[in-house]
């Protein structure tokens, strides 16, 4: 999981990651597959509804 997490990771993510309610995700912006959300120390991250998790995926799926 290290391996494969490892760009997605940055420095404190496990106190954020763990103020999350259940039902709540992190939202990154600039999205990760970007060329400016690269690197995650450097965009805007915030818990975000998983709801709407799930509409910037099936964005992304359909290009």
């Amino acid at each position: 999981m290290t391996g494969f997490y490892g760009s997605l990771r940055w420095q404190g993510w496990v106190e954020e990651v763990r103020a999350c309610r259940l039902d709540e995700a992190i939202n990154f912006f600039a999205p990760p597959w970007t060329k400016e959300g690269k690197d995650p120390e450097a965009v805007s991250r915030r818990p975000v509804p998983m709801s709407l998790i799930g509409v910037t995926h099936d964005g992304q799926r359909d290009k």
